[in-house]
This record gives C-alpha cells, sequence and structure tokens, in this order.
C-alpha cells in the first residue's frame, strides 16, 4: 500500500508543492549600505558567514561587519554589530549627517494620504536645511529610496529601533514626526453696505443751474449684503529627533494657535527652531 501511494500522481504533486515551498522561504541579509541578499546562509564563522542567493548555487562570503541583521526564513531576526568598536566606525561614519523620515499625517481620522507625508517631509527637509550650519541634510529623495531597499514603510517600521533607522540611512540623527489635522469650528461673516446720495442743486462756473430746485433735498440710496463661512482646523504636530544609539534626544507635541488647513507649516518651523540640531 505505501508503494501504491508513492506512484500516485497525487503524491508527486504534493512533493513539488513542499519543494517550491522550501524556495519561497529565505532568509533575507540587511547590509549596512542598505542592500538586501535573499537566499541562504550555509554557515556562520566568528567573523564571516557563507551564503547563496536564491535559486543559485555558488557560494558567497560576507563580512560580519557590513551586516545589520539577518531575517531567517524561520522568522528569527539576529542582529549584528554591537560591540563598542563597530559602533564607534558606524558614529564616525554618521557623523553630522541628518535624515528626515516621512511625516504621519491624519486628516479627519484618514491616513492614507502618502503623497502628504512626502510633502510635509520635504517641507521640513526645507526649514532645517536653510539654517544648516555644520549638519549635513541628507534628500528626501535619498532617505525614501533607502528605506525602500531595506524594505522599511509605514507598515512596518515599528519593528526597527530609530538607531537601526539611522544605520539603514548612514546617519547621525533621524527626525520623525505625526501631523494630525481635524475639522473644528465654522465661522460665519456677514456684511451690509450702504450707499447714499443728496440731490443737492448748484451753480456750475458757466452760471448755470444744475440739480433740481424743486427736490433740492431729495435723497437717494442703495444698500447691499452677502453672507460667508470658513471652515477651521485643529492642527496637532508632535517632532521627535534620535541618534544612531537610539537616544530620543528631541520629543514635543503642539498644538497650532492658527486654524487655517495649512498651519501645519508655521507650527513645523515653530517645533525645529527648538530642536538642538537646529543651526547646528
Amino acid at each position: 500500500m505505501y508503494s501504491t501511494f508513492r506512484e500516485h500522481p497525487f503524491y508527486l504533486i504534493f512533493c513539488l508543492l513542499l519543494i517550491n515551498t522550501a524556495h519561497a522561504q529565505s532568509d533575507v541579509i540587511l547590509k549596512i549600505n542598505g542592500d538586501e541578499m535573499k537566499g541562504k546562509v550555509m554557515k556562520i564563522n566568528s567573523t564571516d558567514l557563507q551564503f547563496v542567493y536564491q535559486n543559485e548555487t555558488v557560494e558567497y562570503t560576507v563580512e560580519k561587519s557590513d551586516i545589520v541583521k539577518i531575517t531567517f526564513a524561520s522568522g528569527r531576526v539576529e542582529f549584528f554589530n554591537k560591540d563598542a568598536k563597530s559602533a564607534n566606525l558606524k558614529l564616525e561614519d554618521h557623523h553630522n549627517k541628518v535624515a528626515i523620515l516621512p511625516f504621519g499625517y491624519i486628516k479627519d481620522q484618514e491616513t492614507s494620504n502618502a503623497t502628504m507625508t512626502k510633502k510635509i517631509q520635504q517641507e521640513t527637509y526645507t526649514i532645517f536645511k536653510k539654517q544648516a550650519n555644520i549638519l549635513k541634510f541628507q534628500d528626501p529623495t535619498t532617505t525614501n529610496a533607502l528605506l525602500a531597499k531595506s524594505g522599511v514603510n509605514n507598515n512596518n517600521l515599528e519593528g526597527y529601533t530609530m538607531g537601526e533607522i539611522c544605520n539603514i540611512l548612514g546617519v547621525e540623527y533621524v527626525i520623525q514626526g505625526l501631523v494630525s489635522i481635524e475639522k473644528s469650528t465654522v465661522t460665519n461673516y456677514s456684511n451690509t453696505t450702504s450707499k447714499s446720495t443728496t440731490n443737492k442743486a448748484y451753480v456750475d462756473k458757466k452760471g448755470q443751474i444744475v440739480g433740481d430746485l424743486w427736490n433740492d433735498n431729495k435723497r437717494t440710496s442703495n444698500s447691499s449684503s452677502y453672507s460667508s463661512s470658513t471652515q477651521n482646523y485643529a492642527t496637532n504636530i508632535t517632532m521627535n529627533v534620535y541618534s544612531d544609539k537610539g537616544d530620543n534626544l528631541f520629543s514635543k507635541e503642539h498644538a497650532s494657535f492658527w486654524q487655517t488647513q495649512d498651519a501645519y507649516k508655521i507650527t513645523l518651523s515653530f517645533l525645529a527652531k527648538r530642536t538642538p540640531i537646529y543651526k547646528k
């Protein structure tokens, strides 16, 4: 009966499914420069490891000093370069470099506006860069490309420490924040204007009488009125600054005094000026 089962065509299909599943699962190496290597870690040595790319057979040697972490096919994650020597090297490489992450954006409890997250990121970059002295601010396009290469996005960002994000981006500091905008009150405006004239008779330069002598006190008047309304908004912004050691150097939340829809721009500048890296 055993041999009959092995000869059954469904047995072959079952084996093929197992093989395909095995190939679909792979180890992922994240390097310090942001590159990803997908395949199989064959052996881990004291200073390096042996690695084979997915669907290939050639074995490569990868230095541990170049690796941030390995996510194994089993789901286990192993981090590297936590010793003091490596940390000092990374601090030197990252020294005086700053990256700004795409800001979280919530409007009327909706969080799906990817365009605004990038827009606010760019506006924050512009605010800091205008006052940059020693620090070098990484262009948001470069920041977003490095995050994409490393598989980091808004859905899995919580799975990384800010120190790890700094290492992925190659910076000493990273700025992260959240902008929340909600409709608040409505201001109504109304106005009435009137114009009146008196038909008073007078004598012009030629000695001619102008006007109606019999209706000298007659008045005419015109009036008009209009009304409008303006939607007000409540804006709240949180801004954080982290170092490549994972330390939170600055964290502040501020509600905007202004009630316009673009009040976040003024509030971004207000918070930026209070961070320890502004004008640094």
